[in-house]
């Protein structure tokens, strides 16, 4: 495929990215994807430090044999995941440094990161040569540690890319023997441990024990390497398991943290694009099939630059034949309008013959029309009419239920009334004719005296009150929701009504003179005016409307 071509693909990936951010519902993959668009600003921080370290490398005197040492040293760190090609440059000079300091230690130390790098480039011979070109005997238990492993997994990637099953099997044993070596020398517990073991866990058939072993693992490093090794592990190890939604967001994790780290010499981004795109997510392995590219090239690493060249087209592949189906359906789809364009002017024909009939019938309509809108707006005026007038009615009736209901109740109350006052008064006069015939003067005086009219008021109006609440059972709470907040009546216990309630109440049943009610409550007409106007000023409204929310807000019981 050419240049051309690819970079087209590209570019309708990149149109499309947006729909596969709305339905994609993994956030480590929005993450992801949201990380690769800010990988420039990444490595420009990568940059500006490796700058740094190599003006402070350009400052020191020729004499400074150490420091010229630690500081290459840390720019063979800086470039070991970010370029190949520099990082062995820088490699060759520590060893060189080292060489002139005399230290062993530091030799090996420096072998080992050339051995490294081309391991990393998949320059597997040059690797071997350095590796076994190490004095076993002259070096430390540690040093030999990173030997063992790094042996084991040069092994490992020749096994991976050897395309003949001989060499294949027997990279794979020797990779497996130096692996167990650096296990035996690793101190137990330690993170380098673990995750050699979970490592010869999941390579050689038991992912569940290596998953076990693994995951505390996340823990005991932070820094971003640390994070991406454990996450492409975890990651390749729910591959295996087939547990799609762990898998993804473990592969993505550790792409996110390369990806911060400026780490071009990667695998994870190679391990997801493959699994999305055998999960069917073409769009998505594309694009980070591309970005593992660049980054690939931008290192230098020829075994992944074969294994992105291994799933690069089939991806590609996949995309043509969308984009050919596409461009199927939209020829299908263009015939589809052309044949219903031909419909649609016949139809404009029939239409427009049509209308001419319809013109020449809307005129005689038009004019039926005005009549009949005419007519409509005096219907309109009559029905408001007659519907205000309805409004009325039902008002006017409910006045009346309500005054029928206020006169029932109270016509029984004072009836009932009427006949306790005439029984006691039938009592009063028998017993003062007895004491008349008698000429018991004191017994008509202790019967005037008996009778308390205190008492009998209070009774009276007690009796008023029941009456009242039973005809009005809200009456207080509506009262007191015309009065301002902290001045609402409060009743003492046992009490319905108080003085104030009850010339409300009166108000409440039609009786609005102050005279009536200074008659029926037994107070003076000032005091019934100075309890009336100490209420309205209580209340948030005037006089007049207070009066009319007094009738809108207490409710009969009907």
């Amino acid at each position: 495929m050419t240049t051309y071509n690819t970079a087209f693909l590209y570019s309708i990936l990149f149109l499309l990215i947006s729909n596969v951010l709305l339905g994609q519902k993994n956030e480590a993959l929005e993450e992801l994807l949201n990380t690769i668009e800010n990988s420039e600003e990444y490595d420009r921080t990568k940059i500006a430090h490796i700058n740094k370290l190599s003006r402070q490398l350009s400052a020191l005197d020729s004499s400074s044999i150490q420091r010229r040492f630690d500081v290459n040293r840390s720019l063979f760190y800086e470039y070991r995941i970010f370029k190949q090609d520099s990082a062995f440059k820088y490699g060759v000079r520590s060893k060189q440094l080292a060489e002139q300091l005399g230290d062993a230690r530091l030799i090996a130390e420096t072998t080992l990161d050339m051995a490294n790098v081309c391991v990393s480039a998949g320059m597997f011979s040059e690797a071997l040569a350095y590796l076994n070109g190490i004095d076993l005997n002259e070096i430390p238990e540690d040093i030999r540690f990173s030997l063992y492993g790094l042996l084991g997994r040069c092994y490992s990637d020749m096994a991976d890319y050897s395309t003949i099953t001989y060499f294949s099997k027997l990279y794979r044993k020797k990779a497996k023997e130096y692996h167990q070596q650096s296990l035996e020398l690793a101190t137990p517990g330690t993170w380098d441990y673990i995750m050699l073991r979970g490592y010869l866990n999941n390579k050689y058939g038991n992912p569940e024990e290596a998953l076990e072993e693994l995951i505390p693992s996340l823990d005991m490093r932070k820094d971003l390497r640390s994070q991406a090794v454990v996450n492409s592990v975890l990651g390749d190890i729910y591959v295996q398991l087939g547990d799609r939604d762990q898998a993804i967001s473990h592969l993505a994790q550790s792409s996110i943290a390369d990806i911060k780290s400026s780490a071009k010499e990667n695998l994870s981004m190679i391990q997801l694009a493959e699994f999305l795109f055998q999960q069917g997510d073409i769009k998505l392995a594309s694009e980070f099939i591309k970005k593992a590219n660049e980054d690939a090239e931008a290192y230098g690493a020829q075994q992944r630059k074969i294994r992105v060249g291994a799933i690069l087209p089939l991806i590609e592949e996949q995309i043509i034949t969308q984009v050919e189906t596409q461009r199927e359906r939209l020829s299908q789809q263009n015939i589809l309008l052309m044949v219903l364009l031909a419909v649609l002017l016949m139809l404009a024909v029939v239409t427009y013959i049509q209308l001419r009939r319809l013109k020449r019938a809307r005129k005689a309509l038009l004019v039926a029309h005005k009549d009949l809108q005419v007519k409509n707006e005096r219907i309109v005026e009559v029905n408001e009419t007659i519907y205000l007038k309805n409004e009325e009615l039902n008002r006017v009736n409910n006045l009346l239920l309500e005054a029928n209901k206020i006169k029932e109740d109270y016509i029984g109350f004072f009836f009932t009334q009427d006949a306790d006052i005439f029984e006691k008064f039938k009592e009063f006069k028998t017993r003062i004719d007895a004491n008349v015939k008698k000429s018991n003067l004191d017994g008509i005086k202790y019967l005037s005296q008996s009778y308390d009219l205190k008492k009998e008021k209070k009774k009276l109006l007690e009796s008023f009150d029941n009456a009242f609440i039973k005809l009005f059972p809200n009456f207080t709470a509506e009262f007191n929701s015309l009065l301002k907040e902290g001045e609402q009546i409060k009743l003492k216990e046992g009490q319905l009504l108080n003085k104030e309630l009850r010339i409300f109440a009166l108000i409440r049943l039609g009786i609005k003179h102050n005279e009536i009610i200074a008659q029926v409550l037994g107070y003076s007409v000032n005091s019934i005016y100075a309890y009336k106007t100490k209420i309205r000023n209580k209340s948030f409204l005037d006089k007049k409307d207070f009066d009319e929310m007094l009738l809108e807000k207490t409710r009969l019981k009907l």
